[in-house]
This record gives C-alpha cells, structure tokens and sequence, in this order.
C-alpha cells in the first residue's frame, strides 16, 4: 500500500520570496497554507488574491509580474529572480492583458494611483 503524501502546513511567510504581507493577502482569501498555494497554483492564487483585494478595497498597484514571480518561486522553490524566461514572458503578459481589460480597477478605468481588479461573477 502506497504511503498517503502529508500536506505541507507551512505558513506562507514560511517559503522562499513570500513574506509577511503575501502572507496576510493569501491568507485574506482562504490560502492559509504552502499546500494550499501548491493545490491552486500560481495563477489561480493570483487571481484570487486580486479578488480578495478589491473585495477589501484595497489597491492592487503592487500586484504585478513581479508578484507572480514571487509564487511561482515559492512553490518550485527557487528565488524569484532565476524563474524560466518564458514564465516571466507569460506572466508580463498576464498581467498587461488583465491592466489592459481595467480587471486591476473596480470600475473598469484605468487609474496608475489607484488600481483595483474586477473579477467576473461565478455564479
């Protein structure tokens, strides 16, 4: 019988490139573990903490690749600055088409002070 895998209960603080305020917008929206990053994975975790900003009124000025960087080095454990190339070409390039679509600002404008994402209804 094959060995059940445990879950990594780490604190998100607890993996490379996530400190204290990654922390506290994961946790905000439900991701409260390093296991719980690695199930949704870089882009979902994003986006819902994106989400879980706007729904707290908050800006999303510092929410851009460079965040993305940051989760997808915590979860294939590796500094944030030696990511793939082609992963940082796919994260710039989310992050301009989600800029691009006003999903960074609440009311579909454009604001480099203020941004705030608006995401989609799922129900």
């Amino acid at each position: 019988m094959a060995a059940k895998k445990q879950r990594d209960t780490r604190k998100i603080s607890e993996l490379r490139n996530l400190g204290p305020a990654c922390e506290r917008d994961l946790n905000a929206v439900g991701i409260l573990t390093a296991q719980d990053l690695f199930d949704l994975g870089v882009e979902a975790a994003f986006l819902k903490l994106l989400a879980g900003r706007v729904a707290r009124r908050l800006s999303t000025f510092g929410c851009n690749a460079a965040y993305l960087y940051a989760l997808y080095g915590a979860i294939h454990d590796v500094d944030w600055r030696e990511i793939p190339r082609e992963k940082k070409i796919e994260f710039k390039s989310l992050t301009s088409e989600l800029r691009s679509s006003g999903a960074f600002n609440a009311s579909g404008k454009t604001s480099p002070k203020q941004q705030r994402v608006r995401v989609p209804d799922s129900s």
